[in-house]
């Protein structure tokens, strides 16, 4: 799938099909697709009838999509590729959401010999921050010595996690925002309802508006109780208990940042069609203490993943926001 906002950027990667370093590193902001345009990249680069794009119906292109190119591999945490097969039950034993080292050794087998087509061989990582430091250092191997016609192609929102000597072997391809105004058709082609709002909730990255879609009448409804000076955080905590908690917190982190960002700059970023309600709240709001928990919400969303119990693990961060809007300037 070629995103719209991507279609110059690809075009000028296909530029350099003639003369590829052997490792791409495609970064951006979550949301931004940075994923999409690897892969459409990769495919575009085994094509066998390549116009500026893949030609999506030549043999190449058919075993691409199907997911059995002889000379592609894609390197993802075991719970993405469940993900992508849906649900395997309930009594399924939990997946990795790591790249695992035994994946990346496995990798060798397939670099140990020729390619299956004659042309070029690609590996996309993705997202390449999953990885520790002990897999890193073993796909560093396969990047100081690259074996011939092979391109790496490691994508992740978060190139600074990875090992500074990875990077340094990597040519960087960043992949930015697109403009408003395409983002905004891009979601109403979706037929997104209020792609502005979800958009601006978004940072400006077309995809995560996307997902926010999917949850936003759970969202809408923990923003109007976040919004009323009469806040109950144990009410509030059975409506989160309906969401994912790394979501919860994001929708939090939120919300926080653009009560501080009006007391400090008189601006709201995330939340403009709930900017009375926001200002209300932050006229209440000490905003050291809005800071403080600001960064406790960053931490908290490093545990959101898997949380004992989820209940008072959104109690708890619910509790000192109640706290935060009951304390005004004192």
């Amino acid at each position: 799938m070629i995103l719209t906002w991507h279609e110059k950027q690809l075009a000028q990667l296909a530029e350099m099909r003639a003369r590829l370093p052997h490792a791409l590193l495609v970064s951006g902001r979550d949301g931004v697709g940075q994923f999409e345009l690897a892969m459409a990249f990769a495919q575009f680069l085994l094509c066998e009838q390549p116009d500026g794009r893949a030609c999506g119906h030549c043999s190449a292109c058919n075993w691409f999509e199907q997911g059995n190119h002889p000379d592609f591999r894609l390197l993802q945490p075991e719970s993405m590729d469940s993900e992508e097969e849906g649900d395997a039950g309930a009594n399924s034993k939990k997946k990795s959401d790591q790249i695992r080292i035994e994946q990346v050794r496995d990798l060798q087998r397939f670099l140990s010999v020729g390619t299956h087509r004659g042309g070029l061989r690609v590996i996309v990582l993705h997202p390449a921050d999953a990885m520790n430091v002990s897999t890193q250092n073993a796909v560093l191997k396969s990047l100081e010595e690259p074996p011939p016609d092979t391109l790496f192609l490691l994508v992740t929102s978060f190139p600074h996690s990875l090992l500074a000597t990875i990077r340094s072997r990597c040519q960087s391809i960043a992949v930015p925002l697109p403009d408003q105004d395409q983002a905004v058709r891009w979601l109403e082609d979706q037929r997104i309802e209020n792609p502005e709002s979800l958009l601006a909730l978004a940072g400006g990255a077309p995809l995560s508006a996307l997902r926010l879609s999917e949850s936003e009448p759970l969202r809408r409804r923990l923003t109007e109780q976040l919004g009323d000076p009469g806040f109950y955080p144990v009410s509030a905590a059975e409506c989160c208990l309906k969401a994912e908690p790394g979501e919860v917190v994001a929708w939090l982190q939120r919300w926080v940042y653009d009560l501080l960002s009006l007391r400090l700059t008189g601006r709201v970023r995330y939340h403009p069609a709930d900017e009375a309600d926001v200002r209300a709240i932050a006229a209440r709001c000490d905003p050291t203490r809005t800071a403080a928990l600001l960064r406790k919400l960053a931490k908290a969303r490093s545990l959101a993943s898997h949380p004992l119990n989820p209940r008072l693990f959104f109690e708890d961060l619910l509790i000192q926001y109640a706290e935060l809007i009951s304390g005004g300037d004192g």
